[in-house]
């Protein structure tokens, strides 16, 4: 697969004729299989110079992962901003101040960055996250991939399927 032996993979997400528990699509087996970040087009969507970089934070292995694979993009965006939803669930891993070490980084980068937290209110933390990136005119949604397993991701949904089908944005995963 070429995949293993490219920085990034970049592919267009075909318009979906299923439900969203349709066996995995490429976008999912190469993020599972890959090892590499990938750029997930919109059916129909355009390159554009990416100004506006909206991250969803979780401050899991994949969301790092993310992060620095974006580190190229996000050094030379306008405006950063990032998305932690429901962080009191997760206290440890934020730590004191969610979200306040990855601003640092992204700051130290060159980057104008603003942390945003959100309660998700028992709405899907996916469709929140995507909301967002809209009301903040993201050109770039970057995010982890399959945090919990690919099993339950895909009976049950998640945000990485719901970012995978759903975003009307360009996403770049890792995992």
């Amino acid at each position: 697969m070429n995949a293993y032996y490219a920085d990034l993979v970049v592919i267009s997400r075909p318009e979906r004729t299923g439900q969203m528990s349709d066996l995995p699509g490429l976008a999912e087996s190469l993020l599972l299989s890959s090892g590499r970040p990938i750029i997930l087009f919109p059916p129909r969507g355009t390159a554009s110079r990416v100004r506006r970089i909206f991250i969803g934070w979780n401050a899991t292995r994949e969301a790092i992962r993310a992060v620095a694979d974006a580190v190229p993009l996000l050094a030379r965006a306008d405006a950063v901003e990032v998305l932690i939803v429901d962080h009191q669930r997760q206290r440890a891993r934020h730590g004191q101040e969610p979200g306040a070490e990855i601003a640092r980084r992204l700051a130290a980068l060159g980057a104008q960055v603003e942390v945003q937290r959100l309660s998700s209110d028992g709405q899907g933390v996916g469709h929140l996250l995507l909301s967002q990136a809209v009301a903040f005119r993201a050109d770039l949604l970057v995010m982890g991939a399959y945090g919990h397993s690919t099993l339950r991701e895909w009976l049950f949904g998640g945000v990485t399927r719901t970012a995978l089908y759903q975003a009307g944005l360009p996403v770049l995963m890792s995992r």
